[in-house]
């Protein structure tokens, strides 16, 4: 179940509430009792957790092989003389 940001536009205490996606929006501030409660919109907390999950969206072993194909200096060869005779 989600946690949903309140605040009370009457005296600004701001609370939280752990509801269901179904229920309907808290109207009333637990502080004052007015009416005046309303939801934030903030940001989403949630943490991805157990084997699999990566917060870059890469995993390790990606991470390696793109440092080997990354593009190395090209030094320019000595010159070799060649002698004809």
């Amino acid at each position: 179940m989600p946690l949903y940001e309140y605040i009370c536009e009457a005296c600004g205490h701001e609370f939280e509430e752990i509801q269901k996606f179904s229920d309907k929006p808290i109207k009333k501030c637990p502080s004052c009792g007015k009416s005046k409660a309303e939801r934030k919109v903030s940001q989403a907390a949630f943490h991805l957790k157990g084997g699999g999950w990566y917060k870059d969206g890469y995993s390790a072993s990606g991470s390696s092989e793109s440092k080997k194909s990354a593009p190395t200096e090209n030094k320019p060869k000595a010159d070799k003389k060649t002698t004809t005779s």
